[in-house]
């Protein structure tokens, strides 16, 4: 299944970027999304100015549907990498891959920052696949479903970071 979205954010491109190269901006949205239960893995910022942070976060079972924990019982965890870098004429391009060892379940998402005047355009592309016979429709139904709610949250947690620690 797959979903695109689109927000606009009042900060810069250059300035998400230099967020999301900041391991104070890494940990904040950890502790803020996860409850503390996320780790940040790694984070590795290129000379090109291309940024990739790795990250494990805790899936408890009584959070997930029931068709999830009954084939795969307990917590699980996801493991999620961004890369980000910039490109020509303002822009810079993501791509954000998570998968869940423990369970067939996988994303890929490809994210384009546009400068615009005022802040910035991002435009979401996602692709969520559930590898379970007969219910992996239904999975990928509750993800989808979640996805948009988590992007927009996420977006607006940056933008009041970057105003506040730059």
């Amino acid at each position: 299944r797959s979903f695109a979205l689109a927000f606009n954010a009042p900060v810069g491109v250059d300035e998400i970027l230099a967020a999301f190269g900041d391991e104070r901006y890494w940990q904040a949205r950890l502790a803020a999304f996860d409850g503390g239960k996320a780790t940040l893995d790694a984070l590795a910022a290129d000379v090109d100015g291309t940024v990739t942070a790795a990250v494990t976060v805790s899936l408890f079972a009584n959070r997930l549907p029931k068709v999830v924990t009954a084939l795969a019982p307990g917590d699980l965890e996801m493991a999620r990498t961004e890369t980000w870098r910039p490109t020509a004429d303002g822009r810079a391009r993501g791509t954000i891959k998570v998968a869940v060892p423990a369970a067939p379940v996988s994303a890929l998402g490809t994210v384009t920052l546009v400068s615009q005047t005022g802040g910035t355009r991002l435009d979401f592309s996602t692709t969520v696949r559930v590898n379970i016979p007969l219910v992996g429709g239904q999975v990928e139904n509750f993800i989808i479903g979640r996805l948009g709610d988590e992007i927009s949250a996420v977006q607006h947690f940056t933008d009041s970071w970057i105003l506040a620690n730059h």
